[in-house]
């Protein structure tokens, strides 16, 4: 597991890379555009992001984060009003922590956001037989031909790829990509999901998409 601590106090970012060796490796980003760069160029499984970086806010690394990945972010900050809490889950936080805070209490808030979110994040891309799910990129490629799909169909499927053979409810898909406080209705899942079916239908991939009645979706290699 990798975990990307983002913290201007060098002191206490030191002291959370230390706390949390035992759960896996820890990258230190000191300021926001650094944290940035490392998401970039790195998946990480979970990040811990600090609000008051500095030039560039936490607030804004979470939104950046949010338009490149989907990965667990938990916010740690001095931070208690809960309009602040209620803006970070708005952009897509996962938590929200308030200094200061036990480690015991950390680490399972780490493993509950990864509960959630299901699936590990470290991986780079998903292959299966001429399929690429390209988690750089953020694209779906088939036979070595680049497929065209919105966003929002393309989230979903990286979500349900990195969950192989884990039935995803409606509402974890939900929360996971459009956000705990967002205003649109959950329909809009089986809009996307629709779209993603007349995409891989004609590869014979639709079969590996299933829908489990009343409950949600999942991928499988196994048809």
């Amino acid at each position: 597991m990798r975990l990307l601590v983002v913290e201007d106090d060098e002191k206490l970012a030191k002291i959370l890379s230390v706390a949390l060796s035992s759960v896996g490796d820890v990258d230190i980003a000191y300021t926001g555009e650094k944290a940035l760069q490392y998401v970039e160029k790195t998946y990480y499984d979970l990040v811990l992001l600090d609000l008051m970086l500095g030039k560039l806010s936490g607030m804004e690394v979470l939104r950046e984060i949010r338009r490149m990945h989907i990965m667990p972010v938990i916010i740690l900050s001095a931070l208690s009003d809960v309009d602040k809490k209620i803006e970070c889950f708005k952009l897509g936080a996962d938590d929200y922590m308030t200094k200061p805070f036990s480690r015991e209490e950390l680490i399972v808030r780490i493993e509950a956001a990864l509960r959630r979110a299901g699936g590990s994040y470290s991986s780079t891309d998903y292959k299966f037989e001429n399929l690429e799910v390209n988690y750089v990129n953020k694209m779906l490629k088939i036979d070595g031909n680049y497929v065209e799909m919105n966003r929002k169909t393309y989230e979903i499927l990286e979500l349900l790829v990195r969950n192989k053979d884990i039935i995803m409810t409606k509402q974890q898909i939900f929360d996971r990509i459009w956000g705990y406080y967002s205003t649109t209705g959950t329909q809009v899942i089986e809009i996307n999901i629709f779209r993603l079916r007349k995409i891989l239908q004609p590869y014979g991939f639709d079969k590996n998409l299933k829908t489990v009645k009343a409950t949600g979706y999942m991928w499988t290699e196994k048809v």
